[in-house]
């Protein structure tokens, strides 16, 4: 479904309005650490929402095929580590062309975040083949990732039309058709809608688990008994296989 009027070019699978904030379970949690997740108390008793990866994993498979089909021989780009659990998800991914590229988020609490990213296949000064490029993550906060990243690369893919796709996407803010500005099209799995048209606090499971000051500030921000949470966390880990183990 196209998401409004407004930005045409941006097709979700569903929407939903949260009050409260979100954790993105990209990992197998046990029931009995989800029932204790569940039932911690947030500061003002909002909700805690926890959204199933796998879920979203089948909508944006379903548009990952298409782009397949109609863009043969588009160039998949998964920007930084969150997007290696779409890609971990996706067959299409998995037998398509794709390369890594870095990217980061940094944001500081009371500053704007900022977003930094490297070059796509810097070892080619300039591409003229790569006639699409479909750009696959997990969460499309701000869009201030994908952004950069196209700023840094569109001239070097000259006769590139851009495409961005994720599980998660907060609300279109750019003023683009995409709600991105130099993306063509953009899909989001599932748009979270938050109060008054404020952000939606969004973190993946595998973030809070891997990064234990992310999980602390998180806490902090969100829940009466901070250091329940973060104990629960610090249970959790990942073996040399990339297994969740508690």
């Amino acid at each position: 479904m196209k998401y409004s009027d407004r930005f045409l070019s941006f097709e979700c699978g569903d929407r939903r309005q949260i009050n409260g904030c979100v954790i993105l379970v990209d990992e197998v949690l046990e029931a009995a650490d989800e029932e204790k997740m569940r039932a911690l108390k947030t500061i003002g008793g909002q909700d805690l929402v926890l959204i199933s990866a796998s879920d979203l994993a089948v909508a944006l498979e379903t548009f990952l095929v298409d782009v397949a089909v109609a863009k043969k021989g588009a160039l998949f780009v998964f920007p930084g580590n969150g997007s290696n659990w779409p890609k971990k998800f996706s067959k299409v991914c998995q037998q398509n062309f794709g390369v890594s590229v870095y990217a980061k988020r940094s944001w500081t609490p009371g500053s704007d975040p900022v977003a930094s990213t490297g070059l796509i296949m810097p070892e080619i000064f300039m591409n003229l083949q790569v006639e699409t490029i479909v750009v696959i993550d997990d969460v499309i906060s701000s869009g201030k990732t994908m952004n950069k990243l196209w700023q840094n690369n569109a001239w070097r893919f000259p006769r590139a039309k851009w495409i961005g796709a994720a599980w998660l996407a907060q609300v279109p803010q750019m003023r683009a058709k995409s709600g991105i500005k130099g993306y063509d099209q953009i899909f989001a799995s599932l748009v979270l809608e938050g109060s008054n048209q404020r952000k939606v606090p969004i973190n993946s499971l595998s973030t809070l688990i891997e990064q234990s000051a992310i999980a602390q500030n998180y806490a902090q921000r969100h829940f009466v008994r901070p250091k329940e949470f973060t104990s629960l966390m610090s249970l959790l880990y990942f073996d040399d296989t990339g297994i969740l183990c508690h």
